[in-house]
């Protein structure tokens, strides 16, 4: 896979601080994007795919302006009204600007009732200040959200620089979308833009655009039936991420008819990991292939920002916060409860080899973190990278073909090799080596590279005098790789509900 060039830059996994200690977490990225195209981790709701094709054919039809920043004052005026109209009555989830929405309607009702004008023309201004803004970015739910993704799926183009119209433009099959939405609506679509032009409505207005809504996709119409055969690649130009995603859809659809509800994104990913199906002559181009090597570079990740947290916990309680880097090591080690005549290869083979051992360890090595367990943290960390190094020995070909990125983005493949250069030496030794060069000057390495490249600090520790002192913890956390946000766009097209699959659904599955 392509890793692109450069070090890792922030990435969009589930860490709140928004680091990547480790330099760790663009190889897990690049997997899971592959699978899962066209849908991120802040797209929330499916129907904003119709929404922007329905306003950007409007925008190229009857307003064709050129200048970037006279589309973007039109798309967020149009964004507003949009979250305006989910959030009165009952309210929608999943709404870009609904925070905003909630306290405009409020006010307006408190002051004057369902006669209250609303105006969003400030909170829609890009250049209004933020304490105004509908949403804080300037580029709106569009430009900060949805763009990219609806370009990956083949719905939105943006023009190369030098091009007369810079603004981004609706392929074939946006336009159609654009005119079932519009359909759909009837002579309200253009009251919308009518009221977009005016910048205000009022109150006892909002209830005619009802249809506009997420939850009111007209089942069967021809707005759900291009929804549904975009999101599955059904079109003879699909592309090879297409069929990627369709594959990863068509497994959701596997797991909710089997649950008999919607599945939680975590029980998914280890129902995948412990169930994949011929490991030995898996294949980067196989998608149940892929969310198993996915889950294994995560668990990997986690066991190493484990050992980290672990040792800015003794740092944090150390004498003047500091420690040297040999005592660092040594303690750590100590924690590990590995015997003196044990190989590591010898320690690896020795662990339960049950497909649940990975996930044991994994939810174990969290609740001793949760719990302030310190040594025990440490101890599941080592034996949890014990059980993903023999787990990976059946998967070398595919960690090589997946994985076969520069390595100074380390991964589940670097740490495999690492261990199989040392699998003769003593085990305490081996983890020993880990601990110094592979977590706690990897880490240093890592926030130095960040600092010189993206001038951002990002030390969790500091090297002072001969020593390493402590300035912050960081959270340790297993990513998120858009499993959510694709099952609620299953939701949304009713192809799952909270019964598991429903017969649309399972009519999709039978057309696999």
């Amino acid at each position: 896979m392509d890793l692109g060039q450069g070090f890792p830059e922030w990435t969009e996994l589930g860490q709140d601080s928004g680091l990547d200690p480790l330099g760790m977490q663009r190889p897990i990225e690049v997997i899971y994007q592959s699978i899962v195209p066209g849908i991120s981790t802040i797209t929330l709701r499916y129907r904003y795919y119709s929404f922007f094709p329905f306003i950007i054919r409007h925008y190229e039809e009857k307003i064709r302006h050129s200048d970037p920043y006279e589309f973007r004052k039109f798309q967020r005026r149009c964004e507003a009204l949009f979250a305006l109209i989910c959030t009165y009555g009952e309210s929608e989830l999943g709404i870009a600007g609904s925070d905003w929405a909630n306290r405009m309607l409020n006010d307006a009702h408190a002051a004057a009732g369902e006669a209250a004008i609303v105006d969003l023309s400030v909170s829609a201004d890009p250049d209004a200040d933020e304490s105004q803004r509908y949403l804080r970015n300037k580029g709106g739910a569009f430009g900060a959200i949805y763009a990219t993704q609806m370009s990956e799926m083949g719905l939105i183009y943006f023009p190369r620089a030098g091009d007369p119209n810079p603004n981004p433009v609706c392929s074939d099959l946006a336009l159609k979308l654009a005119d079932a939405f519009s359909q759909g609506l009837g002579a309200t679509a253009d009251e919308f833009f009518e009221l977009v032009a005016a910048g205000k409505i009022a109150l006892s207005s909002l209830q005619s655009f009802e249809a506009m809504k997420p939850s009111r996709l007209r089942l069967g119409s021809d707005e759900h039936i291009l929804l549904t055969d975009i999101l599955f690649g059904k079109f003879e130009a699909r592309s090879e991420t297409d069929l990627m995603r369709r594959r990863t859809l068509q497994m959701l659809l596997d797991v909710s008819a089997t649950s008999h509800s919607i599945p939680h994104a975590d029980q998914v990913k280890w129902h995948w990991f412990e169930n994949v199906p011929n490991l030995q002559g898996g294949s980067h181009h196989e998608v149940p292939h892929l969310w198993f090597l996915y889950q294994a570079c995560d668990l990997m990740r986690l066991a190493y920002e484990a050992i980290l947290s672990a040792a800015l916990t003794l740092l944090e309680t150390a004498p003047r916060r500091r420690m040297t880097l040999a005592d660092l090591t040594d303690e750590l080690i100590g924690f590990a409860e590995l015997a003196g005549d044990q190989t590591w290869e010898d320690f690896s083979l020795g662990l339960a080899d049950e497909a649940a051992a990975a996930r044991e360890h994994a939810q174990a090595m969290l609740s001793a973190m949760e719990e302030g367990e310190t040594a025990e943290q440490v101890r599941l960390a080592v034996t949890l990278i014990a059980i993903l190094y023999d787990r990976s020995s059946a998967a070398k070909s595919l960690i090589e073909e997946a994985l076969s990125g520069a390595d100074y983005f380390q991964s589940l493949r670097t740490e495999v090799q690492f261990l199989d250069r040392a699998r003769t030496g003593w085990a305490s030794r081996v983890i020993a080596d880990l601990i110094r060069e592979r977590v706690l000057k990897r880490h240093m390495w890592v926030a130095s590279r960040k600092f010189r490249n993206q001038k951002a600090y990002t030390f969790h520790m500091e090297p002072e005098e001969g020593q390493l002192r402590y300035r912050s913890h960081f959270r340790v956390s297993p990513s998120s790789p858009r499993l959510d946000q694709a099952l609620r766009f299953l939701r949304d097209i009713n192809l799952i509900d909270e019964n598991g699959i429903t017969e649309r659904g399972r009519a999709e599955m039978a057309t696999a």
